[in-house]
């Protein structure tokens, strides 16, 4: 299995705390789950746009975990719902938090999320 982890850091004169972070867990060359946490805001959408863009692009099964997302923005959002329009595979969302569920479905892309692990997307 492979990890990556990305985060920004939002700089105060007294502290330094990560705003999100995103791991990539390749668990083969057909499924990855993309775990992230914090706040999503606007400076949240490249980082997120880039690593499902890699996940996507070779057609890899995404199983996207919110259920440490404090805020997200709809322009996050949008990166998802992009994804898995562009997307071969599956990209889903699990256990999103009350805050990215509300924007998520509001948006209108509902059909993304699952309530629990898709049987689909277990590893091969």
């Amino acid at each position: 299995m492979a990890r990556q982890v990305l985060e920004d850091r939002v700089s105060d004169s007294t502290v330094q705390t990560p705003r999100y972070s995103i791991e990539v867990e390749s668990y083969s060359d057909s499924y990855a789950v993309l775990r992230v946490s914090g706040d999503l805001d606007m400076s949240s959408r490249t980082a997120l746009t880039h690593n499902l863009g890699q996940l996507t692009a070779s057609g890899a099964d995404v199983l996207i975990d919110l259920s440490a997302v404090s805020f997200m923005y709809s322009g996050a959002v949008n990166a998802v719902i992009t994804s898995a329009l562009a997307s071969d595979g599956s990209v889903r969302v699990f256990a999103p938090t009350r805050p990215a569920r509300m924007v998520i479905e509001s948006l209108g892309a509902a059909a993304l999320l699952v309530d629990h692990r898709p049987s689909s997307l277990l590893p091969r």
